[in-house]
């Protein structure tokens, strides 16, 4: 197809707005705005509220939730993730045990952190998490963190 007839197309399929019904697209951009607010208290009411949500973390056989998670914040994550451990954010289930046991208890501190409900301090969780738990938990973290670097890749 040649360029002449590709801009033709184009003009054809984008027609130019007048100067009426440019004003009416920004009287609509306007009004749409409106119903946002911008008081400054209630939009950090809605961003707390935000970054309150809660995913439940699914026995994968049973299929019912065991726990709800809170997405950690930037600062909560980069805290518990040394360099060493790094290398496992994408397959968890890969981390060698003398690792685990090394940052095991950074998890239980995580635990007690972004875990919800049911809501327990590092101490319980140390004493009632499973490695089959652990392993649950932290591919549950790489896999919303996985999510979110895979959204953010693609803005």
């Amino acid at each position: 197809m040649s360029e002449g007839k590709e801009k033709q197309d184009f003009i054809r399929k984008h027609q130019p707005l007048t100067p009426d019904k440019l004003k009416e697209e920004y009287k609509k951009k306007e009004e749409a705005k409106r119903q946002y607010t911008t008081n400054a208290v209630e939009l950090e009411k809605e961003l707390e509220a935000f970054n309150k949500i809660t995913e439940p973390l699914v026995n994968p056989v049973t299929g019912r939730a065991i726990c709800w998670v809170r997405r950690p914040t930037q600062s909560e994550w980069e805290g518990m993730l040394s360099p060493e451990l790094m290398q496992y954010r994408e397959h968890p289930e890969d981390m060698p045990v003398e690792l685990q046991q090394k940052y095991g208890d950074m998890t239980f501190e995580l635990m007690a952190i972004v875990i919800e409900n049911p809501k327990h301090d590092s101490k319980w969780w140390k004493e009632h998490a499973t490695i089959e738990f652990i392993q649950l938990f932290n591919s549950h973290l790489s896999n919303i963190f996985a999510q979110l670097n895979k959204d953010t890749a693609n803005f």
